[in-house]
């Protein structure tokens, strides 16, 4: 035991050494140096606000189907005895060729019978005038007949009342009159039916040669030509084959115009229109209603990194609204959609491609536009003269796919935050950068490319 104590006595000057040389250096260290409190600006991204000539936009999407579509249909029954040479999917034929021809024989045979039926019935007619004219003769001569017989008769009896002829030859003689007067009626009752005959055999002819044009009709028929240059887009048949009325041989699609039908919504729409005109279905009976409500159209399509565009029109909207999507569907028409075509670098307008269509309205002056992008809501964020950042209530209405047209709370110039800001702090500093390249899209866009940068060199962007 005195030794286990002797051991603990001898711990306890270590310890008492550790705690001074402790404290000792806690008191000569040496103190930190104190620097002054500094606020960090942040970096963002702005733009001064433009005012410009905009001209509001929509853009949709849709797909390029041919104006005109032609279904060939047979209109008479035979063999295909000839086809076009470039009569194959895909192949152009122009206007006014005959793609494909059907027997015409039987055409031809009951072209000749009617010519022949025809030319029998003016022959009866002929004989029926023939007719008329000789009972007319006829007539006459029985009529002479008759009054000297009548004559006659009236001596005779004078005769037989005073005695000198017997009884029986007056007789004879009124036998003789009456079987003349029976020969005069029977000669106008001929003349009297013969115009009816003649009315007959006029109709007849009239039938004949209705029955000689149809026959024509389809011997005509018998080829089948197309009615406007286009493209074939089904070849239904083959040479030698036979083909009844009714059956579809060939679809063709006009190539000298295309149609995009692109949904829009009847809402943004109206952001477009700035005529307050009230329309009846005749404003747009003749005229296009692009033209009536004052919107024109353009068709984009991007592909390979090469853009290209066709001005078009809207022609017409579609007959019900998406009752979905609560959108009407608005026909544009691309005029000469094969012109001017380079290989790789501009394709036609073929059906089925699927492009994106551009409306645009009216343009309204002296308006000014921000990206949709910089708002928050119904606020944007202004880098003030101090560059603090100031949160601003705006009002506002679609201008664009991608912009919105202020109409109170900012003014022209004043610098809008474009970044993004997470947190957004009033009265932080702000460290600004001009974005030149939204500023151009954004003038770029709200006036289609109407409008120029002031260092732009008067060059459109």
């Amino acid at each position: 035991m005195e030794k286990e104590t002797q051991r603990k006595l001898l711990v306890i000057p270590v310890i008492i050494v550790g705690v001074v040389i402790f404290l000792g250096l806690v008191k000569n260290r040496a103190q930190p140096e104190k620097t002054p409190l500094a606020e960090t600006a942040r970096a963002v991204r702005i733009i001064e606000a433009p005012r410009i000539d905009v001209v509001p936009t929509l853009r949709g999407t849709g797909t390029v189907q041919p104006s005109q579509v032609w279904n060939g249909v047979a209109q008479v029954s035979g063999k295909i005895i000839h086809m076009h040479q470039q009569f194959k999917r895909g192949a152009v034929i122009q206007e006014g060729e005959a793609v494909l021809k059907i027997d015409p024989s039987d055409y031809e045979l009951a072209i000749a019978k009617a010519q022949t039926n025809i030319n029998a019935a003016e022959a009866q007619l002929a004989e029926n005038k023939v007719k008329l004219n000789n009972a007319k003769s006829s007539l006459k001569i029985e009529q002479d007949a008759l009054r000297i017989a009548q004559e006659e008769l009236e001596r005779k009896r004078a005769l037989v009342a005073q005695g000198t002829v017997t009884r029986s030859d007056f007789e004879k003689e009124e036998r003789n009159v009456l079987a003349q007067q029976q020969s005069v009626q029977s000669l106008k009752n001929t003349i009297n039916l013969l115009p009816a005959e003649r009315q007959r055999l006029q109709a007849d002819i009239e039938r004949l040669n209705a029955q000689l044009k149809e026959a024509e009709l389809n011997l005509q028929r018998t080829t089948v030509i197309m009615p406007f240059t286009g493209r074939i887009a089904e070849s239904n048949v083959e040479i030698q084959q036979f083909v009844r009325q009714g059956d579809r041989l060939v679809v063709a699609d006009g190539i000298s115009k295309a149609e995009v039908e692109v949904d829009l919504s009847m809402e943004r729409l109206a952001a477009l229109i700035q005529t307050n005109k009230i329309i009846n279905v005749e404003d747009v009976r003749e005229v296009a209603i692009g033209e009536v409500l004052g919107l024109s159209a353009r068709v984009y399509l991007q592909r390979n990194g090469i853009g290209n565009t066709w001005e078009g029109k809207i022609v017409r909207t579609s007959d019900t609204m998406d009752p979905r999507t609560r959108t009407v569907g608005f026909i544009v028409e691309v005029p000469n959609p094969y012109k001017d075509v380079q290989p790789g670098v501009k394709p036609p307008l073929v059906k089925g491609m699927f492009v994106e269509v551009e409306i645009r309205g009216t343009a309204m002056a002296d308006k000014l536009v921000l990206p949709r992008s910089a708002l928050d809501n119904q606020y944007v964020y202004i880098a003030d003269a101090y560059n603090r950042l100031e949160r601003r209530a705006v009002q506002f209405k679609p201008g664009g796919a991608n912009f919105v047209i202020v109409e109170s709370g900012l003014k022209a110039g004043e610098r809008v935050v474009i970044s993004d800001l997470s947190p957004a702090i009033t009265g932080m500093l702000l460290e600004p950068v001009t974005d030149k390249e939204t500023l151009a899209t954004l003038i770029y866009e709200a006036s289609a490319g109407t409008a120029v940068l002031a260092d732009s060199k008067d060059q459109p962007l």
